[in-house]
């Protein structure tokens, strides 16, 4: 048996009971999955056949109604947790036209719960089996083309290509992209950074359908933005930027992030060399991008602007452009013996306090993915190793980096009024503490006490 809908038979009986004409199916990704081998309990249903303002009038289930039409209900089967359920009049001698509103061949097959047999009007299973992606009608590019963006992730998630008719109407539909709501093509973005093994396939193939040159000409930039050889090999900005989003998502999974934190670190992978395009020199014979950490946030922050991700993720993500040079400069410091172990400690503290939206982990991991996207022999990640070092000597950092050392009552003690000279003192003992002329809220204190007697 492909899917085991043993569950949903009380409500099969059901609809027979109410709505003989009826009949339940399975449909969508959870049965293209479970041809693919990869089953899910996670089910998408339709019932065919009857109207779905009388549904949800009747149906005993729980449920809550989906959007302001009735056609999607969300209904709770027991320990099987609330499922999709959508409703289409006709009859299930209707359902092959149903199908070619749908968007993939792959997306128009249907499990019939009651007869423990699949439906696939449009030869969807031959295509999965092929691993090529066909539309599943004339017009389902054009009728919604934010398919396109679909189609890019299907294809890097599953390893599939698109066939010639497909392509041809995903690139007579790349005019209308820019007409679409950036809430809906917010959410493809988020499902193609996170889902696939390798979004930089995804975003590849967006370009080769002409999407990045009409839709994102901050991305269109990085092609032909030379790199210095030696350190990138690989080719150009884009390249490498193909590179580091695969090397993310990679260590992502591998350390078992959260989706949040998953969409976050793809998203930096994707934008964190925005700069280079305005900040590439040849000096002396070399290729040089100075300053492109910072030079990015402008084109990042325009990025976000156009989307929807909401400003904690846009913040944690420019924390990651604007910064991410800083592991290796400080590493390189540290090895070359220019900081005390004193100052290493402070310097290790200062990087954690000015990542100010996003997590240490989220952050170091982009770095090193933007170290591993390059075709370079890799070995471990220095910096990883040498703050890991640090870290492991002083574990309280993590969580006291970003405090002050002194708080307003601290200096009202010492005799300092509220008002605008009390944060005047906090911020003169913070750049204190980053020249590491006090490391404690004591020393702190004391270095206040002594300022305060030579003032008067």
């Amino acid at each position: 048996m492909l899917i085991d809908g043993s569950f949903l038979l009380p409500f099969q009986s059901w609809l027979e009971t109410h709505f003989p004409a009826a009949r339940l199916l399975v449909v969508g990704g959870s049965v293209r999955d479970a041809l693919r081998g990869h089953p899910s309990k996670d089910l998408d249903l339709e019932i065919v056949g009857a109207t779905p303002e009388a549904v949800a009038a009747a149906i005993p289930w729980p449920k809550q109604q989906v959007g302001k039409s009735y056609n999607l209900l969300l209904v709770q089967f027991e320990e099987h947790g609330w499922l999709e359920v959508s409703v289409e009049p006709g009859s299930l001698a209707d359902w092959e036209s149903l199908c070619r509103r749908r968007d993939f061949t792959c997306n128009a097959i249907a499990w019939d719960v009651l007869e423990a047999r699949l439906l696939d009007p449009l030869a969807g299973r031959r295509d999965i089996e092929a691993g090529v992606l066909r539309e599943a009608g004339p017009t389902s590019i054009l009728a919604d083309p934010l398919r396109v963006w679909r189609a890019a992730q299907f294809c890097a998630r599953f390893d599939w290509n698109v066939d010639d008719e497909l392509r041809a109407a995903i690139q007579n539909a790349v005019p209308a992209l820019s007409g679409l709501a950036q809430e809906r093509v917010t959410r493809e973005w988020e499902k193609l950074l996170v889902m696939p093994d390798q979004p930089g396939r995804a975003l590849q193939l967006l370009d080769d359908w002409g999407v990045i040159l009409e839709c994102y000409p901050e991305l269109f930039a990085l092609h032909e933005c030379p790199q210095e050889a030696q350190f990138h090999p690989e080719g150009d900005v884009w390249i490498h930027t193909l590179m580091v989003l695969d090397q993310a998502a990679r260590l992502g999974r591998e350390r078992e992030f959260s989706p949040l934190q998953r969409l976050q670190l793809g998203l930096a992978a994707l934008l964190h060399d925005l700069g280079k395009p305005s900040t590439t020199r040849r000096e002396s014979g070399r290729i040089t991008a100075h300053g492109h950490e910072l030079a990015g946030l402008k084109p990042a922050r325009q990025w976000f602007e156009r989307h929807s991700f909401g400003e904690p993720i846009a913040l944690a993500v420019l924390d990651c452009v604007g910064k991410h040079m800083r592991p290796m400069q400080l590493c390189r410091e540290i090895l070359a013996g220019k900081l005390s172990p004193a100052q290493q400690v402070n310097a290790v503290r200062r990087l954690i306090r000015d990542l100010d939206a996003v997590e240490w982990p989220v952050f170091l991991t982009l770095c090193e993915a933007d170290q591993r996207g390059r075709a370079l022999p890799q070995d471990g990640y220095l910096p990883a190793q040498v703050f890991g070092e640090i870290l492991a000597e002083h574990p309280a950092l993590l969580e006291t980096a970003r405090t002050d050392l002194l708080r307003g009552r601290d200096l009202i003690a010492l005799g300092i009024a509220p008002g605008r000279q009390m944060g005047d003192w906090l911020e003169r003992v913070e750049r204190a503490r980053d020249a590491g002329e006090v490391a404690t809220s004591e020393e702190a204190r004391e270095w206040v006490r002594q300022r305060l007697a030579e003032a008067r």
